[in-house]
């Protein structure tokens, strides 16, 4: 697992270095500008050892990190004849990371019969069928105000609905399966048949999403990171799915919020159910990732993952941004969940910046208009 990593200024990485481990000896200040950093995760000692030899003739550089993960510096043009002139795959995958990370080409992200063209920004409209959920809770209850709401968030620029049945704010208590199933199983069917856009369901649950996806729902949006019950219904239903990592539980989640380095660990993560997800049958082209902003995460990880989002892109996979509305915006800029659009807008403008695909969001219209002048404003036209 290899993903790029740029740094911003040398204090950034120098501080990053000290927390992941890395001897006195580390890059100097001058390597930011005529090196190319990588992170590599998931190495033996042995394979480390075989990277320092592959890499030094050519000047490049293996540091170990805390763990077994490992920072790689070396220069382009290194790298690039090394990959013409027949590497390892440990090089191979810093190579994938790269070619991702910068590819202007959008990856695709299909399901079967259908498919989501990632050429620009794309915006999931939340439609929360829930009477506890943190911002519009008790809002959309029954069919008739859900598929409404459907039609709002169209015209406003929607491109697919996102529908959702248990809140996962934190600390909020599980409900049963009969019971949320009961709550959007004739949204889900009324709001594919009605409003004309892809219905994506939001749920923990299989059995849940497999009556949805039956429904007229094409993709899964799962926050507990698509485990193999959720494969197996994705792969038999032919469903695109969203991975988003969580730690714990949503009633559990905040308890423990530390991490050694929260982008690479939510990485690795992501990159693991991937894997896990292909191996199982499910065709890479249906599957996205979310690092789970605000789950499991305090407010220092959730900025450093904002700030990093273009990491994520490493994977060769859409990345969807859920920042919309949450208390850590809250946390920043003050105000109820209700209070929090400019805040919402600025991390859907940050991330925007960075080459996200997919942004789930209550205010339709105006993240529409703040992705539309981004884009613009990013190409210079």
């Amino acid at each position: 697992m290899a993903r790029v990593r740029i740094y911003a200024s040398y204090t950034e990485a120098w501080g990053e270095w000290r927390r992941m481990g890395l001897p006195e000896r580390s890059p100097s200040r001058f390597d930011l500008g005529s090196r190319q950093f990588f992170y590599i995760d998931s190495l033996s000692p042995e394979e480390r050892e075989a990277l320092r030899q592959e890499l030094a003739p050519r000047g490049g550089m293996v540091f170990d990190c805390r763990g077994d993960r490992a920072l790689v510096s070396i220069t382009l043009l290194a790298l690039e004849n090394l990959l013409m002139s027949g590497a390892s795959s440990r090089v191979m995958e810093m190579g994938e990371a790269l070619r991702h990370r910068y590819d202007p080409e959008p990856p695709a992200f299909e399901w079967s019969g259908g498919r989501l063209d990632l050429s620009r920004p794309r915006v999931l409209g939340i439609l929360n069928v829930t009477p506890d959920s943190f911002s519009d809770g008790g809002r959309h209850l029954d069919a008739e105000a859900a598929v409404r709401r459907g039609m709002e968030m169209k015209e406003e620029g929607a491109d697919v609905i996102d529908v959702g049945g248990e809140s996962t704010r934190p600390g909020s208590v599980p409900v049963s399966l009969d019971q949320e199933w009961e709550r959007i199983s004739e949204v889900v069917r009324r709001v594919s048949e009605e409003v004309g856009l892809p219905v994506s369901v939001d749920t923990r649950r299989a059995e849940v999403a497999r009556k949805a996806l039956r429904a007229g729902a094409v993709m899964v949006n799962d926050v507990s990171g698509l485990r193999e019950d959720m494969r197996d219904v994705v792969r038999e239903e032919g469903a695109a799915a969203i991975i988003m990592h969580m730690r714990g539980e949503p009633s559990t989640m905040q308890q423990d919020t530390r991490y050694l380095d929260v982008v690479g660990d939510t990485y690795a993560f992501l990159e693991g159910r991937v894997h896990e997800a292909v191996a199982s049958g499910i065709p890479r082209e249906r599957l996205s990732v979310d690092p789970g902003l605000g789950f499991g995460k305090d407010l220092q990880g959730n900025m450093e993952i904002l700030s990093r989002m273009d990491e994520y892109r490493c994977m060769g996979r859409p990345v969807m941004l859920g920042a919309s509305r949450k208390s850590f915006l809250g946390n920043i800029a003050g105000g109820e969940p209700s209070e929090r659009l400019e805040a919402s807008l600025a991390a859907a403008a940050v991330a925007c910046w960075q080459g996200v695909h997919l942004f789930r969001v209550h205010d339709v219209k105006e993240t529409v208009r703040t992705l539309r002048a981004v884009q613009a404003m990013k190409a210079g036209r």
